[in-house]
């Protein structure tokens, strides 16, 4: 069982990167107190950083930690950017920050190759079990078919598959279940929870036992609600009434838009009418659905959050009369095409 412990300590991340590229000279540390954070960059996540010397040595210490492991970045920043617009290069000469498993005593050095070009190229990491197991996930995760450019479609799609299969078992064999859990947050929920619905269960089970109290526990238990549709099982009796009141106020006004929709049309082109259904950005999100992206790699395309990414879709899904994304791609092509 998970339990929140006093920890009267500082921790110490500290080692060597490279310093090839176009790097600012400071390394950030920041929180992800949330899964869907976990492959985003945001200023406002930062709780350290440090300066890197010329020979790219750096120190980051501190106890203002929460007292219970959870995971961090480490990453760096382009010359051309901010903190506040950095972006996460994944795979290749870019790599620019790994994920940690992190707490106020934690102590870790950290060693680039210093044969790679990357910052973090082929690093090691000494001094820290669970995390050494980080490392060994981030070799599993890049390079992976998300970050190199394949040419043909059953291609693409065996990777997929491969990358999530190998992630679960990553998962099942892996002797930390913060790590198993990351391993499990990096597969493609949106492509794979229906035919992988009773291992993502059993994993909650698994996190309800050892990590009952962790705040990710619960974040990962939404996570599945969200997939599965499930939102009321455990809503109070109020709630629901409210759910009921509103849906009955949903339903007025969609038989007042239709109508309205109706009146505006008899003076409205056809074509033109219907351009007005979506905004540029659900075109451009459409467009990449059409393509075969995943929500991750829109977001990436876009420069959006994955939750921004998933409500855009929710209100296609919506627009189009759709359930699913094989339906939205289907209506894709006469809509991109078309225009209407």
């Amino acid at each position: 069982m998970f339990c929140i412990t006093a920890v009267q300590a500082s921790y110490v991340i500290e080692g060597t990167i490279n310093m090839k590229g176009e790097w600012q000279s400071t390394i950030y540390l920041a929180t992800i107190d949330k899964l869907d954070y976990y492959t985003s960059a945001n200023a406002e996540f930062i709780i350290n950083s440090a300066n890197i010397d010329v020979d790219g040595n750096f120190k980051l210490t501190g106890d203002n930690l929460p007292e219970y492991s959870q995971f961090y970045k480490l990453y760096l920043v382009k010359e051309e950017n901010s903190e506040f617009n950095a972006c996460l290069y994944e795979g290749g000469d870019n790599h620019n920050f790994i994920h940690l498993v992190l707490d106020n005593s934690s102590k870790i050095r950290i060693d680039a190759d210093q044969n790679t070009f990357a910052p973090f190229g082929d690093y090691s990491i000494i001094g820290d079990k669970e995390n050494e197991l980080m490392n060994n996930l981030g070799k599993l995760i890049y390079p992976s078919y998300m970050y190199y450019e394949i040419k043909f479609p059953s291609e693409l799609q065996f990777s997929k598959n491969k990358l999530n299969k190998d992630l679960f078992a990553f998962a099942d064999t892996c002797s930390s279940v913060l790590v198993s859990l990351a391993a499990i947050n990096c597969t493609d929920y949106e492509s794979y929870y229906d035919t992988n619905e009773d291992r993502y269960m059993i994993f909650a089970e698994v996190l309800k036992s050892s990590l009952k109290d962790h705040p990710y526990t619960a974040d990962y238990i939404n996570k599945l609600r969200y997939y599965s549709g499930d939102y009321n099982d455990s809503s109070p009796v109020l709630w629901k009434l409210l759910c009921g009141l509103l849906f009955c106020v949903i339903i007025a006004l969609l038989y007042y838009v239709a109508k309205l929709r109706i009146d505006i049309s008899k003076n409205v082109p056809k074509q033109e009418f219907r351009k007005l259904n979506y905004t540029s950005q659900e075109l451009k999100i459409l467009d990449l659905i059409h393509k075969g992206k995943s929500n991750k790699e829109i977001a990436s395309a876009l420069f959006i959050e994955l939750s921004t990414v998933k409500s855009h879709i929710n209100k296609l899904y919506t627009k189009l009369h759709v359930k699913n994304r094989t339906q939205a791609k289907e209506m894709a092509e006469s809509i991109l095409k078309t225009g209407v």
